[in-house]
């Protein structure tokens, strides 16, 4: 049965989400469908007003926060409003157009560090990995001289994450110079403050492009 998105946002619908019934039609003699022991229900879903599927609200587990539901409200409709500020999964990778990543270099002689032997298996989900990121536009084929090394990580959920080798780039960077700020100045601003909250980037590498040059 095909389904109509009458709104410009994307819904995403759960698995297992009742989207209709059917029931089989009994015709009369005459040729009329009966009627008896149907109940004709028409029900317009203003799909506007889901900002994101049911899922996307389960992500901040909302139970375990012991809010009000009034509080709750003021919480959902905060989330709703910055939406495309949240990401939904790991490949859901934000990207700022603010800044370009640029790393200054002490010498300019390429780093070329070896391919790493991994075994079967692990050289295909790394595969896949790689895969998927350059259809997601995360990653792209390179031909540069400069080359570091693939690190996978297993992830306590079982997964793989994977991190690449950069201390001998590192050694050869110069840092750059950034002030912190003030752990007393930082206490003092959140004076009469009632609700905290941490946010974290998604792979957060891949979230500041690096300057072509």
């Amino acid at each position: 049965m095909p389904i109509i998105n009458c709104s410009n946002d994307i819904i995403q619908l759960k698995a297992g989400t009742i989207v209709a019934y059917a029931q089989k039609l009994v015709k009369r003699d005459n040729g009329e469908l009966a009627e008896s022991g149907f109940e004709w229900i028409k029900k317009e879903v203003n799909t506007n007003q889901f900002k994101k599927s049911e899922s996307f609200m389960e992500m901040f587990r909302m139970d375990e926060a012991k809010l009000t539901i009034a509080e709750n409200k003021k919480v959902e409709l905060l989330l709703n409003k910055f939406k495309n500020c949240i990401s939904l999964n790991d490949n859901d990778v934000g990207l700022t157009s603010t800044i370009k990543h640029n790393i200054t270099l002490s010498k300019d002689t390429a780093i070329k560090q070896p391919i790493r032997r991994v075994n079967g298996e692990l050289a295909e989900k790394i595969e896949d990995i790689l895969k998927q990121d350059h259809k997601d536009g995360i990653i792209r084929p390179s031909n540069s001289p400069w080359a570091s090394c693939i690190v996978p990580i297993v992830k306590k959920c079982g997964g793989l994450r994977l991190a690449v080798d950069y201390r001998l780039l590192n050694r050869l960077t110069i840092k750059d110079s950034f002030p912190l700020p003030n752990l007393n100045d930082a206490v003092y601003n959140l004076h009469g403050s009632k609700y905290f909250s941490t946010l974290d980037l998604t792979r957060g590498y891949y979230n500041v492009p690096m300057d072509e040059q």
